[in-house]
């Protein structure tokens, strides 16, 4: 299926500017706010500074994962350091909820801001072009970073794709902000998806959940500190990596025809050996999707189905 190689025209497909709400925008803060953070998520936050930001995962305490997010610091001068939580598709009623089930004596305030920011998605060298005159001429934040534009924060966010930002600004001073210009172009809800799933990332939970580990879908190399301490679901992480496998593995799949509709189950021989989790139409004849595969008894050498009888192909390499 050549059609299927160069992933990479699905990412450069999607640029132009996208305006909507974000999943979650959390704003934690009190005394304790630092230390409680640290001691739930899945990255090590202690090293973040005034302008830094890092990818964690929120797990239960077999390990598996219950949602994602990335945590921005803030310093705010005269007052406790302010920790944001932002999330393309993890809701913020399920991480405040995660959160505040595990605040005891701790004085931690947690509040849901996603009602009243506006997000916007920028992709593509235009967009780029844009911030970085927004910005006083300085480049776009690289990943790990932020920085503030017009009252609001700009980040690069996991969205699968290359030179594409976050930018959220208060609904309440929409009026007076600088607005992407038209020029830019309209990025897409579909051409998004299909980008995203181009570049293998899943979202989370809703393609990746409560019933996955981390490591079937590498994301202990994004968002996992293996040095931390403590934090819920930690003992399970530690342990997976020092077996250093798992019997799953998250992978691109794609194929000719129509578009499959996910989830569905992928057979062999007429044997159940994983799951369509994500699929798109690849815009040429076929589509390309996201599916977990069970490594233990595939044949890579042998026909793969979907449950409606899709054929499909890997387009990862996958050593059972």
């Amino acid at each position: 299926m050549a059609y299927h190689r160069g992933l990479e025209l699905f990412l450069s497909a999607a640029q132009g500017v996208l305006h909507g709400r974000p999943g979650a925008w959390l704003r934690v803060s009190g005394p304790d706010a630092a230390s409680f953070l640290q001691g739930q998520c899945t990255q090590d936050l202690r090293p973040l500074a005034h302008g830094q930001c890092a990818e964690a995962l929120w797990l239960n305490t077999k390990g598996r994962i219950l949602g994602e997010s990335l945590v921005l610091h803030e310093q705010v001068p005269g007052g406790d350091d302010v920790w944001w939580l932002w999330s393309a598709h993890t809701a913020g009623e399920t991480l405040r909820a995660r959160l505040e089930d595990f605040i005891i004596a701790d004085d931690v305030t947690v509040s849901a801001e996603e009602g009243a920011w506006r997000q916007s998605t920028l992709a593509g060298p235009a967009a780029e072009a844009w911030l970085s005159e927004a910005l006083g001429g300085r480049p776009p934040p690289a990943p790990g970073t932020w920085a503030p534009l017009a009252e609001g924060f700009v980040f690069a966010a996991r969205r699968g794709l290359p030179r594409t930002w976050e930018w959220l600004t208060p609904l309440a001073r929409a009026a007076t902000l600088p607005e992407p210009p038209a020029s830019l172009g309209e990025l897409s809800l579909v051409a998004l998806h299909r980008a995203r799933i181009a570049a293998g990332v899943p979202a989370i939970p809703g393609e990746f959940g409560p019933q996955d580990l981390p490591q079937e879908a590498g994301l202990e190399a994004v968002a996992i500190s293996f040095t931390k301490g403590c934090y819920l679901g930690q003992e399970v992480m530690a342990r997976l990596h020092s077996m250093g496998q798992v019997r799953r593995r998250l992978v691109r799949v794609g194929g000719p025809g129509p578009v499959p509709a996910a989830p569905l189950e992928i057979r062999q021989n007429d044997k159940r050996v994983g799951e369509l989790r994500a699929s798109a139409d690849d815009t040429r004849g076929g589509w390309i999707g996201l599916a977990i595969l069970n490594l233990l008894g595939l044949d890579l050498g042998k026909p793969l189905l979907t449950a409606d009888q899709h054929a499909l192909e890997v387009l990862d390499p996958l050593q059972p």
